[in-house]
């Protein structure tokens, strides 16, 4: 009589020995895959920090900020995990190092707003309201404009959709973009745009990838690419947006298992993303990111640039004054973080 023992062994080694060059095939292409999504090699230095004054106060999480006349501006956000929601604005003067108070945003305090910038004029607005939970209608719509000279806010025309929660948003030809928010009950891909000049918002095409929120856009004159972000698990995809034909092209992955609540930088024509979290479920948390990623719109491909100082974080802050980078606050895993740092790629 056969041995069942001995003909599953032989078995086995049969199929194994069968399919060992598909199995070695197999994790070739996944090792290669792997290896084509590593950074390339930096034709640059690692970055170097400069500390800077710290915005007054006990640090914040989920800020926006915005760029005026050589001046950043620094406005809501809040002080504790889903506690302390803040209305206030602070203006940094890059010359002089220091902050100083601004009129407070009229509207409810939150989170995860959006601001952009045309001719001058500062506009601030959607966002999430901290005092409701997930689901229950806290996503804000309600849009203003911003007068640095005369410190006054004015309310204007609100957002069309629910899809408030943690929006990008960028500026290109005078008008302003807005899209790929949570809208209280699920993840969306709308892309809207404002006109100042009407005070009118109007729909575009719907983003042609995965549906997410928390995502990142760099963007100048003449780019913008939008990646990273989260759908329930982490995305580390990188698209380029064309505005003319309002149309997206996939670009290199970002040389990650993908991230969400990062900054993003655009300086000199170079594009950086910074900081963040990869979600790894409510059992583990994931982990957080201190590095600083330039992304190559020439060659197409990722450098690592070294890493901000004081350690990992998300819902940081970040912005652009003549070719000098700004970054600091947000929080980690215990406490929310009040430092400030330049850089000069």
């Amino acid at each position: 009589m056969y041995d069942t023992q001995s003909i599953s062994k032989f078995n086995f080694n049969m199929n194994f020995s069968v399919q060992c060059p598909k199995v070695i095939l197999f994790l070739s292409i996944i090792i290669l895959f792997m290896s084509c999504n590593d950074p390339a090699d930096s034709p640059y230095p690692s970055i170097t920090f400069e500390k800077k004054t710290a915005i007054p106060g006990t640090g914040r999480a989920s800020a926006v900020t915005f760029v005026v006349d050589g001046k950043g501006y620094v406005a809501l956000g809040r002080t504790a995990t889903r506690s302390g929601a803040l209305n206030d604005c602070w203006m940094y003067d890059p010359d002089l190092d220091s902050w100083s108070e601004k009129a407070a945003f009229p509207g409810k305090a939150r989170v995860k707003a959006m601001a952009a910038v045309v001719n001058g004029k500062a506009y601030v607005g959607l966002g999430y309201d901290i005092d409701y939970g997930v689901y229950t209608g806290g996503n804000l719509k309600d849009f203003w404009m911003y007068d640095p000279v005369t410190d006054n806010w004015l309310q204007k025309d609100s957002f069309p959709s629910t899809a408030t929660d943690a929006c990008v948003s960028f500026v290109f030809n005078d008008f302003i973009y807005v899209g790929e928010g949570f809208n209280e009950h699920s993840f969306t891909n709308e892309f809207w745009k404002y006109d100042p000049a009407k005070d009118t918002w109007s729909r575009l095409k719907d983003f042609p990838g995965i549906n997410r929120f928390g995502a990142v856009i760099c963007a100048n004159s003449e780019h913008i690419f939008f990646g990273t972000g989260f759908d329930t698990y982490n995305d580390n995809d990188w698209w380029e947006y064309f505005p003319a034909s309002d149309s997206w092209k996939q670009l290199k992955a970002m040389p990650d298992n993908g991230r969400e609540n990062a900054i993003s930088l655009s300086i000199n024509n170079r594009f950086f993303v910074s900081t963040g979290r990869h979600f790894g479920g409510n059992q583990t948390g994931g982990h957080l990111f201190a590095d600083i990623l330039e992304y190559d719109a020439v060659r197409n491909v990722w450098y690592d640039r070294g890493n901000i100082p004081s350690g990992a974080r998300e819902n940081a802050i970040a912005f652009t004054i003549n070719g000098v980078g700004y970054v600091g606050q947000g929080e980690n895993d215990t406490q929310m973080m009040n430092d400030f740092w330049s850089f000069k790629p």
